[in-house]
């Protein structure tokens, strides 16, 4: 099987540069003539014109040249200036389509410059409360009921983290807003499902030594996920690797009283034998190795493949950013699984996607916010009992 998906990232494929310039030019004109229909200066088009013609550039600097590689934080700037306009650009044309839709249909008249001012207001609203979104982390609590613990363990605590995108939009300082809210919640372990590294890698000591201040009593997993396989993926899993993780690949290990287990990003795709896919052949396995155990399963990407439900008890797993910037649809949302939060499948298995820690592009979450996950697996009412009378 193959997907060509893992060969570039779409910011990195022309036609999607040539949808967007297209895409973006009709958005702008559009705005352009609403701006020139409320006369609000002479030189008001154009200005707006040389805003959105500099903010497309600096984008496209940032994403598709090699003039700012050597300076990371004038990237970064050109990046999240240039996107957060773009994005505001976006937002502000959705709302005059909506504020127009809705006049018609109420049969009112609203003027040209009310419609632009009402607009304009609200889509910069939107960017400081998805920028807020994006770099405010929170923690979203679960408690998970289970019989399968050990004696010994009346309650295990496991933080998920995912979607970092350390890279040149995201590095130290968000890294460090995160592992706060995790050493904040005391975890017996911490797992990672997938895209810890997102671009260039060069310079990234402080992350890893950030990483490594986090020592959970029973370990520190990670699985790969699309984003690591983009620039270099044995250069990603040496990061992971330094900063004190245990890469699954298509591996099951004992920690803590349950198994953790965990498959690479495509391995959904790769086929393997007696015609299961790879993870297929991972997950079927670990359950007849581990029969009494509670079963983790780490992926990125929220699939769950047909006949494998009943075989682990939680898949943890990442991938969709909860849709990041709402309303826009992207390929986050399109992905064959859940989009976002806690579902229970088939056969006593449960699903977990989160919106992920980090961001891709702008720093820009509505309705989406930034989010670690804390899972308290706790032994259920009577199982103590239960196990003492075998």
């Amino acid at each position: 099987m193959n997907d060509k998906v893992y060969e570039k990232r779409f910011s990195e494929r022309s036609a999607f540069w040539g949808v967007c310039a297209a895409a973006l030019s009709a958005v702008c004109l559009y705005v352009f003539i609403k701006i020139n229909e409320a006369h609000l200066w002479r030189a008001a088009g154009a200005a707006w014109v040389v805003l959105c013609l500099s903010a497309a550039s600096l984008s496209f600097a940032a994403r598709r040249t090699r003039l700012l590689l050597r300076v990371p934080k004038l990237r970064s700037f050109a990046d999240w200036t240039g996107g957060l306009w773009l994005i505001f650009v976006m937002w502000s044309f959705a709302l005059l389509l909506a504020i127009e839709t809705v006049s018609g249909l109420l049969g009112t008249e609203i003027g040209a410059a009310s419609s632009l001012a009402s607009s304009f207001f609200i889509a910069f609203c939107c960017v400081v409360l998805g920028v807020r979104g994006a770099l405010n982390v929170c923690t979203t609590f679960i408690k998970i009921e289970t019989d399968k613990l050990p004696d010994n363990i009346e309650t295990l605590r496991i933080v998920q983290l995912t979607d970092l995108h350390l890279g040149p939009s995201s590095g130290a300082r968000q890294l460090a807003r995160i592992l706060r809210r995790v050493r904040e919640t005391s975890p017996d372990m911490v797992v990672v499902t997938g895209d810890v590294t997102d671009g260039s890698l060069e310079g990234r000591s402080r992350e890893t030594a950030m990483f490594r201040r986090i020592k959970p009593k029973y370990g520190f997993f990670a699985v790969t996920g699309n984003h690591d396989f983009y620039d270099d993926i044995e250069e990603s899993l040496k990061f992971m690797h330094i900063s004190g993780m245990t890469v699954l690949r298509g591996e099951a290990v004992e920690a803590g009283g349950i198994v953790v287990e965990g498959v690479d990003d495509h391995d959904h795709l790769v086929e393997d034998k007696w015609g299961l896919t790879r993870s297929e052949t991972v997950i079927v396995n670990t359950k007849s190795r581990f029969r009494d155990k509670f079963i983790l399963l780490l992926r990125h990407r929220p699939v769950v493949e047909i006949g494998t439900e009943g075989f682990f008890d939680l898949q943890l797993s990442g991938h969709t950013h909860g849709g990041q910037i709402f309303p826009y649809p992207t390929s986050r949302l399109f992905v064959r699984g859940h989009s976002r939060g806690l579902k229970k499948l088939k056969k006593g298995s449960m699903l977990y996607t989160s919106n992920g820690a980090g961001y891709v592009g702008p720093p820009v979450r509505l309705f989406a916010p930034a989010e670690i996950v804390v899972i308290d697996l706790v032994r259920k009412e009577g199982a103590r009992s239960a196990a003492s009378a075998r």
